[in-house]
């Protein structure tokens, strides 16, 4: 949910070292499956009844990061000869951290506020409270897991802060992934692009098949955990390793990679089902896939994916993927006492749509295009430290505390 554009310019190497000479430097394709997966995700949450499978947007998500972060780490480490850990977490900071961290602040104080209508959406102020602490640190999957959330019970008064469970599993992914790279670098730099197709596939057929054996043991840890979403991520990430090759397919190939893509994450989310992240994730995943690989080849759904309107959605996809979850669940209790009507979740969804536009041009641009912090990383650094200690410290004084 969180790679952006400015990783997207850095996801692939320059068009001088790619076979077939296309420009991978930025592609407007993949900002527009950003578009394609957010909107899968809200209309799913809005209870659209023909969209059962839409949370499946989640995985095209883990998809898009694991491509994007891994082309920006090789795309670095070509350039510079090394992988820049401090580089890396500073932008990742100024992207990341200060939209999520108001989001989390907001509905804290939301709920406070309204704390009397809360029996519905998020249980309790207490309940959104303990649930916010995790959600600042990043570890909001591993807090569902534990007390046995189940993604799929619409039944149940749901946590306004549920959404952060997959933000959660990519900053995890952050935190590993660049790492492991980067050592690589270093062992064997003539070599880093296959070691890391080596180390990315091996990482997905392991955490595939741990994935495929845990949904039938423990379906919720297999749901939320980052070593069951590893594969998505990682396949991802293997796409990034061999995505330069590309040029060489047949263009007619690279067209039919590019709508069977988007086919089968359309009927994925059509018909969803369960078994995720097992065998049934595979067709939204590799449909994902096969968008990225056959958008390199320049021609097909990518020209559908790179229109401006389409873009302009996976431009704010972040900020829409953060805003649009928490007032459906708090006015769902100060409303309704119970879930709202799907054509309330939709003027809802429409709403802060707009507001993750005004969010995107006052908030996330300005800081992340930022050339103070830019050129001071730690200090890009200290400020996202500081945005996570500020929303914590918040959640804690509202839990039971001096605001309680």
């Amino acid at each position: 949910m969180s790679a952006d554009v400015e990783v997207a310019r850095a996801a692939a190497d320059p068009p001088a070292d790619t076979p077939g000479g296309i420009d991978l430097e930025f592609r407007g394709d993949i900002e527009g499956l950003r578009a394609v997966a957010v909107i899968l995700v809200v209309l799913y949450h809005a209870g659209v009844s023909w969209l059962p499978g839409g949370f499946v947007g989640v995985d095209v998500f883990f998809v898009i990061s694991g491509f994007l972060i891994t082309g920006l780490l090789l795309r670095e480490h070509q350039k510079r000869g090394r992988v820049s850990l401090a580089g890396f977490y500073a932008r990742r900071s100024r992207r990341i951290l200060p939209a999520g961290m108001l989001v989390v602040i907001a509905t804290i104080l939301l709920a406070h506020h309204y704390q009397n209508y809360l029996a519905y959406g998020g249980g309790a102020q207490d309940s959104t409270t303990i649930d916010a602490k995790f959600a600042a640190l990043f570890a909001a999957n591993i807090h569902f897991a534990n007390i046995g959330t189940n993604y799929f019970d619409q039944g149940l008064p749901p946590s306004p802060l549920l959404h952060f469970w997959s933000l959660a599993v990519e900053e995890q992914f952050y935190v590993v992934w660049p790492t492991i790279v980067l050592v690589l670098g270093l062992l064997l730099r003539r070599w880093i692009r296959p070691t890391v197709l080596v180390a990315a596939a091996a990482a997905t057929v392991a955490s595939y098949i741990w994935a495929v054996h845990e949904v039938n043991v423990n379906a919720t840890w297999a749901f939320f955990s980052p070593f069951t979403r590893a594969w998505e991520l990682g396949i991802g990430a293997v796409a990034a390793t061999v995505v330069i090759y590309a040029g060489r397919l047949h263009k007619w190939v690279g067209f039919a990679l590019g709508w069977a893509g988007l086919v089968a994450i359309g009927l994925s989310a059509h018909y969803g089902g369960n078994n995720f992240p097992g065998r049934n994730a595979l067709l939204p995943v590799l449909g994902a896939v096969a968008v990225v690989i056959g958008g390199a080849s320049g021609i097909g759904a990518g020209h559908l994916l790179a229109f401006h309107p389409v873009r302009a959605v996976g431009r704010v996809s972040y900020g829409w993927y953060l805003l649009h979850y928490p007032p459906m669940i708090l006015l769902a209790g100060i409303l309704w006492g119970g879930p709202l009507p799907v054509h309330e979740r939709l003027l809802i969804s429409l709403a802060t749509l707009a507001i993750a536009f005004a969010m995107y041009f006052v908030i996330e641009k300005p800081i992340r295009r930022s050339r103070y912090l830019a050129a001071r990383p730690w200090t890009s650094i200290a400020m996202g430290l500081a945005l996570v200690s500020s929303a914590f410290v918040i959640a804690a004084l509202y839990h039971k505390g001096p605001f309680g």
